[in-house]
């Protein structure tokens, strides 16, 4: 078994956490999901938010942005040029 240290040993931990979500997500990431948007919305919020926001902003020009405020989506306000 190799030995890993300093930045190769996060790195290869990062790989195999990767791949350890990518596979539970597989098997059950649809119901957690749905569980998790009924019984907690405010968490199943901060969850999609964490993941547009480790996205690039090229990736999703037409995003708007939102932020999570006591279990509601609020919009910025729109900003006049006058």
């Amino acid at each position: 078994m190799a030995k890993y240290t300093g930045t190769a040993a996060r790195q290869r931990l990062n790989s195999v956490m990767a791949n350890h979500l990518v596979a539970d997500f597989a098997a059950h990431g649809e119901e957690v999901v749905a569980k998790l948007r009924k019984e907690k919305p405010a968490e199943y919020m901060k969850l999609v938010s964490a993941i547009l926001q480790s996205t690039s902003p090229s990736e999703n020009p037409a995003t708007p942005p939102y932020t999570v405020v006591e279990r509601q989506i609020v919009r910025p306000p729109a900003h006049s040029d006058s």
